[in-house]
């Protein structure tokens, strides 16, 4: 009597369980709003994907959508929240929602951001976002929020040039460091430490004779070559031979040339660090390259981001 009680009890269970399941897309549409409200977001996502599937209204349509969105977004799955949110203002750009979504795509994508040694797509979607944002709607509260947001991804694109420098100067190819150094100085002096930046293209400069005695052996391994060829009995060969030595003689001349010029111009550089910045650690190690001492570690990329919960706490009160 009592195993038959516990049958029909189990069974009564498993009916009830199966009947809470929403099986039409109306049921899986309100079910998967509440799960939202409820911040049941594993929920909410599976409902809200098999409503969409089905027949709804517009507006219910337009409130799945963005509540989908809103869930991944909480999960911590920014990559498909990202998605939704993109197809979201693709499909309802007039919709009175479509501020919160385009601001919490911004989010998205600073949460996609792997570091300033990778490769920046992200960083440059966040910040068209968040300057569409503030352009559409200026008067949002979020707009100093999304300025403050606009510069941390500046910063990381600026620590992107720095590190691709870095990794010039690693390879003692400092004229290619000094082109990326200056850019980072042109295009995010605003937030860049200025002594770090000069202190970076200044180094590169002054350490540019390493590279050019690197290219100036290179080059007189092939004038050697060259120049037996001179002996060679085919006139052609010779004729040819000249020509390339008239060449290499000249791009020799013009590194010796670059080394001189670029030693001169940073030393004035670091000078100028040195003395500005004179208890910054960059304006130390200005002063101790001046005295004759060889600096050429990497210094290392600061990455102003960090993947933790709290961007989304902090969107999503």
């Amino acid at each position: 009597m009592k195993r038959k009680l516990l049958l029909t009890t189990a069974l009564g269970i498993a009916l009830f369980s199966c009947s809470k399941i929403p099986t039409t897309t109306q049921e899986q549409y309100r079910e998967g709003i509440k799960a939202a409200y409820q911040q049941d977001w594993g929920r909410a996502e599976e409902l809200l994907k098999k409503a969409l599937n089905g027949e709804l209204s517009p507006q219910q349509q337009e409130k799945a959508k963005l509540f989908l969105a809103d869930a991944y977004f909480n999960d911590g799955d920014f990559e498909n929240a990202a998605l939704n949110y993109e197809e979201f203002l693709e499909l309802y750009p007039a919709s009175p929602y479509a501020k919160d979504a385009m601001f919490r795509l911004g989010v998205c994508y600073l949460n996609l951001i792997k570091g300033p040694q990778w490769d920046q797509t992200f960083t440059k979607r966040a910040i068209n976002t968040f300057e569409k944002f503030i352009k559409l709607y200026p008067n949002d509260p979020r707009v100093p929020k999304a300025k403050e947001y606009i510069k941390l991804a500046r910063k990381i694109l600026a620590e992107h040039d720095i590190y691709i420098g870095g990794t010039y100067d690693m390879l003692r190819k400092f004229t290619a460091s000094i082109q990326r150094y200056k850019l980072a100085k042109e295009k995010y002096s605003d937030v860049e430490a200025p002594d770090r930046l000069d202190y970076l293209l200044g180094r590169a400069y002054y350490f540019t004779y390493i590279q050019a005695d690197d290219e100036i052996s290179r080059l007189k391994d092939k004038l050697e070559q060259e120049e037996e060829r001179l002996h060679s009995n085919d006139p052609d060969e010779r004729r040819v031979a000249k020509y390339r030595i008239k060449l290499i003689k000249s791009d020799i001349e013009r590194w010796k040339e670059t080394a001189k010029k670029n030693h001169v111009i940073g030393e004035k550089i670091l000078k100028e660090v040195a003395e500005k910045y004179p208890n910054s650690p960059y304006g130390i190690k200005a002063r101790r390259i001046l005295l004759g001492e060889k600096i050429l570690n990497v210094e290392p990329v600061i990455n102003p981001i960090k993947h933790s919960i709290w961007w989304k706490i902090k969107e999503t009160f």
